[in-house]
């Protein structure tokens, strides 16, 4: 484990404490990116379960990843296929949701 600057996290419900080497300022600023990007996924979608909004969160946060990668032309995947791979998480959630009772 790395034996840098601490950061307390509380996110979801679930608090916990991480280390890292980088510099304190930085970790807050991705924390924080975080944040913003964990309410733009409640706002965007009526789910509750903690643990489907950071799935979905972080399934944002990749599309948005390689969107630029691929706007760079460093990566080869393409803004159609971020968008059916957003269609099939939201429909298996939708699955997931319909299967448990939720």
């Amino acid at each position: 484990m790395a034996r840098g600057n601490r950061l307390n996290i509380s996110v979801l419900g679930t608090s916990f404490t991480i280390r890292a080497d980088e510099d304190e300022a930085y970790l807050k600023r991705i924390f924080w990116y975080l944040e913003q990007k964990i309410e733009e996924t409640k706002q965007r979608t009526p789910i509750a379960d903690p643990v489907k909004i950071s799935i979905l969160t972080s399934f944002y946060i990749i599309d948005e990843l390689l969107r630029e990668k691929a706007r760079e032309g460093r990566d080869s995947t393409l803004p159609e296929e971020s968008e059916e791979m957003e269609r099939i998480t939201l429909r298996l959630i939708s699955e997931i949701d319909d299967a448990i009772g939720n």
